[in-house]
């Protein structure tokens, strides 16, 4: 079968390789770089005509005050990011870009010791916009092809009391979004399905700090339970590998970031949708990690399970004009 988008002109395959071109990541990133968020409603939204164009508001809460048994056991964080998406469809394709806020508080739980029987403990609160990514969807066979470049965009140089690089909204490099995907429609008593592959690397960094590349693997159903509501179930494997963090500008401490960020994970999400018009759907996924395959050998020869995955309430809402 011969694919329209390569044949019809060659610069939309010059566009393509721009975008492979400049640079790496994207697919499941999260920026508290600790937590994924493994959720996926492509399934849930309605094919654009040509012309039209969506929106999408996503909150995702992820809560991590409590202590982990890790690296970084002496601070807690709670995040909350907003994240909105405009999708249009131009050229026989799908292109969008998704703009996220975070809001993070990070607090110190220093425990008192011996040494130190009054240890000083800290908390603060961060506000500004993440790392815009840009991605295009188009078909390719019975497969959809997914690509993109994930924009430096967000502040990466606040002053941090806890002074973790991947806390910050944003992470300073320019990143390549790739990924492969496939739809099965719901035929008789066979739900609606999908999988779907991804990776996400940084092709330019700045001299101090390079985020890991990230590989996903989705797979998913979808069940309608009644006229405007479906129930997804979804399972993720998730391979982060570890930042590479030199960083000792004034006001940082150089730390050994990658301890923190390898992991392998594995998730679980749940979610229901409901169409509240006929362009209009709100939506609710819980994520939950199941796994979490990161132990790092210490100095003394114990293991740590050093990356703290926890669980991730999102809600949003999805409207076409």
């Amino acid at each position: 079968m011969k694919n329209p988008f390569f044949s019809e002109r060659p610069a939309r395959l010059a566009l393509l390789s721009l975008l492979a071109l400049g640079a790496y990541t994207q697919v499941s990133a999260c920026p508290c770089g600790c937590v994924k968020v493994c959720v996926d409603n492509l399934a849930d939204r309605s094919p654009l005509r040509p012309g039209a164009y969506s929106v999408d508001f996503r909150y995702d809460t992820i809560d991590q005050d409590e202590r982990n048994s890790g690296a970084h056991a002496h601070f807690l964080a709670y995040h909350r990011i907003l994240t909105g998406t405009i999708e249009t469809q131009l050229a026989g394709q799908t292109w969008s870009i998704a703009v996220p806020r975070i809001n993070r508080i990070v607090r110190s739980n220093i425990a008192p010791t011996l040494p130190i029987p009054n240890p000083v403990n800290t908390r603060q609160e961060l506000v500004g916009l993440g790392d815009i990514s840009v991605t295009t969807r188009f078909a390719w066979s019975d497969f959809t092809v997914i690509a993109g470049v994930k924009l430096p965009t967000g502040t990466e140089d606040m002053t941090l009391n806890v002074s973790r690089r991947y806390l910050q909204p944003g992470t300073g490099s320019t990143d390549l979004i790739l990924g492969l995907r496939r739809d099965y429609a719901a035929d008789g008593d066979r739900p609606q399905c999908f999988w779907q592959l991804g990776a996400q690397g940084a092709v330019v960094s700045d001299a101090n700090f390079r985020p890991g590349t990230t590989l996903t693997a989705t797979t998913g159903v979808r069940y309608e339970l009644a006229s405007p509501l479906a129930f997804s179930l979804q399972a993720t494997a998730l391979r982060q590998f570890r930042d590479k963090n030199t960083m000792a500008a004034a006001g940082y401490t150089a730390y050994a970031e990658d301890l923190e960020t390898a992991a392998f994970s594995t998730h679980l999400a749940a979610g229901l949708t409901y169409k509240l018009a006929a362009n209009t759907s709100a939506y609710v996924y819980y994520s939950r990690s199941l796994k979490n395959n990161n132990l790092t050998d210490k100095p003394n020869g114990t293991e740590v399970n050093v990356v703290h995955s926890t669980d991730v309430w999102s809600f949003g809402l999805t409207h076409s004009f």
